[in-house]
């Protein structure tokens, strides 16, 4: 359901009676700093609950508007309202009208049922017409409020009610948007942000029923569970014994099978050792035959080194004075081997020396070939050139015929003209470069009057600017410090709110903090014990009827598995298995006891039990138990079950009837060999075993393996006793904690909540003062530095004025200068150029120059270009024309033929020098 209207009667700054509206799907409230835009998000807030503090006011009566003069008398009087219009759309034709949606103009009357509002050309918005409900909430002067509905006043439960009918719930703060609600949401725990969900949704309300709900959901599943498991139990159980007893039949069996493959297998055994025997025996005999042999070869061998010495000695011996001769020849072949080297090294160089002759003697003639060609090409060049030439000066006379309204001259004179003119420049120049110096001080002089009046109206412009800028800084300071003043009054009352309400969570926190670590010490305790058995039913029914046997019989001690304990805890289950059924029998004194506390339990109807009196129970003889305790400490592979057990003496009879002379056994295998070794003797030889592992062997040779889920538990019942008290800690830790949670509070209301609120005013109001200071300073800072800029432009103004009158009679004193040199560079040219322009009859020769001596100029370019070139092609076809090819060719045979010559000597000589080492070798 849509807002449509909001009504307003004196709250804040809205005075009398304002209708504001009408709202749509999407409404954007615009206007200018001051028009009352956040006070209409306030008149909002306050119409739905919200509480002074986020309507950034103290107390509720700030809100009420007071005209200026008013007398306290009618103050007192006065009230504030303001009024949510809600109007639920009518249903049209079977659909819903949409809000906002848009229609064209109709020119006929009477087409739509509500209100049509103009919101562009050609079209109309239809507000939505139905039921309307309209929610007030008025203050007084005095700070007392109501909250009406349709104008009648209701109490706060019902009015809230009925928003949350429209789905506005106040708690949970849906319906706007507050300043520091988004990084207050961010900054929530996940617990915060699930409450936050769950009053949001409405299902915090179910709680209660979904936990009662989920209680009995979980006892009817651990009920489910525990009947499953017992039938499952019963069939593994009986599975169980069927696969114990064929087992024990294939064991029988395999042991008989065992000892007929052992005989078989000692007589294969001795077959092989005496056939063995009589190959080693014959292996030997022939080893021994060979061995002779071999020692007569050994003896021939040993005959033929010593000979074979000999004629190695004799051997060295010549060997060495071979070696003597040998490196005295080695001498003489060394002397000569640099000889040879040097020769070798000579004829290679030679080699190369005529190898480069003959490429210079072919270059040569290559040269010679080409000589005549290459003249050729440069008389070619030569004329080509000179072409070039005529053509350009024939071009040059035409465009000076073409130009002859000017007048015209010859070449003579073109030169005598060129001569003149730089004559002129040369006589010219000093009162030329009077001139241009001239010149450059008018430019400067009026680039300095330009720069100095820019200077002045930049001056007056910043001038303006600063008279305006300190104007509207004086107003924004004294803006600013009031803002300032509210801030740090509303930033103090919400530190000391928020300090006290610090100092009473911490005290909380505190406490919290001490029983949450006794919790998780008491939960980790429960984890390392694997605390994850549940009591059932049974197991309940069972304490009961004991405890209510205890308190009618004297004579009732409890349970066996209550009195006694394990020595360690890897024997909780071996004494289960041991026990059996024993372990929750109950104790009692005498025979007489027992049959009461039946008789009670028949008449109660509470069950049935075992009973353990111990006056009257049939023990294992004590010699039978100390020959067993013996053999056990001589053997060192198992112990006495009632050995490992710790009981009170009085209690020592039931345990030692439970368990008997059962031994107990650390592996299965151990109990086998302790077990079946005895199994030929008597029946009181017989012994019943139990391992680690929950295996049992009876006396009569039956194996029972495997341990059931129920086994497990009861071997941990001895720890029951002190999980209870853990468990019975845990739950009084936890009632505290949740009793100290409800003093905190939850959800919106919590002082985490409120504290963050709190927080999150405080950070924005500390943001705000910041913001407001340091603008405060730069705003004092910027008109002191405004102020100083006034002064300093005002005098800078009038050292302007004087310094621009300086600068425009500067501008007028160059311009005369610059007219006076320019008159006496006309003067000296007038004086030289006169006669000549007497002599060629041309009138105007700066006409002359315009016309001919850019072409002029480009000729004599062209020409010495052409001319230059020219002289080159010259010289170098005369060098040329000197060339002699034939003396060089001449020169290169002679020199051709000494190194050739020079070649046959160094092979002669190298001939001779390997000749005489082959000699010698």
């Amino acid at each position: 359901m849509p807002v449509t209207y909001l009504e307003l009667e004196n709250f804040k700054s809205y005075a009398g009676i304002q209708r504001i509206g009408p709202f749509f799907n999407f409404t954007c409230v615009i206007g200018p700093n001051g028009s009352g835009k956040s006070n209409l998000m306030d008149a909002i807030s306050f119409v739905l609950g919200v509480q002074s503090r986020d309507l950034r006011s103290s107390q509720m009566k700030d809100l009420i508007f007071r005209p200026p003069g008013t007398s306290a008398e009618k103050n007192e009087n006065l009230r504030a309202k303001a009024s949510l219009v809600y109007v639920e759309p009518k249903k049209k034709g079977g659909e819903d009208d949409e809000e906002g949606e848009e229609e064209k103009i109709e020119e006929e009357e009477g087409m739509g049922e509500g209100v049509m509002i103009e919101t562009g050309p050609k079209t109309k918005r239809a507000l939505p017409t139905g039921k309307t409900t309209i929610f007030s909430r008025v203050i007084t002067s005095k700070g007392t409020g109501e909250y009406q509905i349709n104008n009648k006043s209701v109490s706060f439960k019902t009015y809230e009610q009925k928003l949350a009918s429209f789905g506005v719930l106040l708690k949970a703060r849906n319906f706007l948007v507050f300043q520091g609600d988004v990084e207050s949401l961010a900054r929530k725990n996940p617990k915060q942000l699930v409450e936050m969900f769950e009053n949001l949704s409405g299902s915090a309300e179910l709680k209660d029923e979904y936990e009662r709900a989920f209680k009995a959901k979980e006892e009817a599943e651990q009920r489910t569970i525990f009947a499953f498991n017992k039938t499952k139990e019963h069939k593994s159980e009986r599975r169980l014994l069927k696969e114990q007893k064929d087992e024990a039949e294939r064991f029988h069996k395999l042991l008989e099978e065992k000892n007929t493959l052992k005989q078989d297998y000692f007589l294969w055994q001795l077959f092989h050792i005496h056939a063995n025997v009589q190959e080693r025996e014959e292996v030997v005999a022939g080893l021994q035959q060979s061995l002779d042999e071999h020692h007569a070869i050994v003896t021939d061998k040993e005959n033929l080194l010593k000979d074979a010495k000999k004629e190695a000695s004799t051997a060295r011996g010549e060997s060495t004075t071979k070696d003597r001769e040998r490196m005295k020849l080695e001498a003489e072949v060394g002397k000569l081997e640099p000889s040879v080297i040097e020769s070798s090294e000579a004829i290679q160089a030679l080699k190369k020396r005529l190898t480069a002759d003959e490429k210079q003697i072919a270059k040569i003639e290559r040269e010679k070939s080409n000589h005549a060609e290459k003249l050729a090409q440069l008389q070619i060049q030569i004329d080509e050139h000179q072409e070039k030439e005529n053509q350009l000066q024939k071009e040059y006379d035409e465009l000076k015929q073409s130009e002859s309204e000017v007048g015209t001259m010859s070449e003579e004179q073109e030169v005598r003209y060129e001569r003149i003119r730089d004559a002129a420049a040369v006589a010219s120049a000093k009162p030329r470069q009077l001139l241009q110096s001239a010149v450059r001080a008018l430019e400067s002089a009026r680039a300095r009057a330009a720069k100095v009046a820019d200077e002045k109206n930049e001056l007056n412009g910043r001038k303006d600017d600063a008279e305006r800028s300190m104007q509207e800084l004086t107003t924004r300071k004294e803006t600013l410090e009031k803002s300032l003043e509210k801030t740090r009054s509303e930033l103090a009352a919400s530190e000391s709110e928020l300090k006290a309400l610090q100092k009473s969570t911490a005290e909380y926190q505190q406490k919290r903090e001490k029983i949450e670590s006794q919790l998780d010490q008491v939960n980790n305790l429960l984890r390392q014990a694997k605390d994850d058995r549940r009591k059932d039913k049974e197991e309940e029914r069972i304490l009961t009827a004991i405890g209510a046997l205890k308190r009618h019989f004297p004579g009732v001690k409890g349970r066996l598995v209550d009195l006694c304990r394990p020595s360690q805890q890897r024997y909780n289950l071996a004494v289960t298995v041991a026990a059996g059924k024993d372990m929750d029998a109950i104790v009692v004194d005498t025979k007489k006891t027992a049959f009461d506390c039946i008789k009670y339990l028949r008449e109660q109807r509470i069950g049935t039990a075992t009973f353990l009196p111990l006056d009257s129970l049939q023990v294992p003889s004590p010699e039978s138990i100390e020959r067993i305790r013996g053999m056990g400490e001589a053997d060192g592979r198992f112990r006495l079950a009632a050995d490992v057990i710790r009981v009170d003496d009085e209690y020592r009879r039931a345990v030692n009837y439970a368990v008997g002379a059962t031994i107990i056994a650390d592996t299965l295998d151990d109990a086998r060999e302790v077990c079946f070794s005895r199994q030929g003797g008597s029946s009181d030889d017989r012994l019943k075993a139990v391992t680690l592992g929950g295996a049992v062997i009876s006396k009569a040779g039956t194996m029972t393996g495997g341990v059931t889920r129920d086994d497990t538990n009861r071997a941990g019942r001895w720890s029951e006793q002190k999980l209870e008290e853990l468990r019975a800690k845990k739950e009084s830790l936890e009632a505290e904690l949740e009793e100290l949670d409800s003093q905190l509070g939850r959800g919106s209301n919590s002082s985490a909540a409120k504290s963050e609120d709190l927080r999150t005013a405080i950070g924005s109001l500390r943001n705000k003062e910041s913001y407001s200071k340091s603008d405060l300073e730069y705003t004092k800072k910027k008109l002191k530095e405004q102020l100083s800029l006034l002064k300093s432009s005002k005098k800078k103004f009038s050292e302007l004025r004087t310094e621009q009158t300086t600068a425009e009679n500067g501008v007028t004193e160059a311009s005369a200068r610059v007219e006076k040199h320019r008159q006496e560079v006309r003067d000296i040219e007038e004086k030289l150029f006169a006669p000549f322009r007497e002599e060629t009859g041309i009138s105007d020769l700066r006409a002359y120059d315009e016309a001919i001596g850019k072409a002029r100029e480009d000729f004599v370019k062209k020409r010495t270009e052409i001319r230059e070139h020219l002289a080159k092609l010259t010289a170098r076809k005369k060098f040329e024309n000197e060339k002699d090819f034939d003396i060089k060719l001449t020169k290169a045979n002679a020199k051709k033929a000494d190194h050739e010559s020079l070649l046959e000597e160094a092979e002669a000589t190298e001939e001779k020098l390997f000749a005489e080492v082959a000699e010698i070798k």
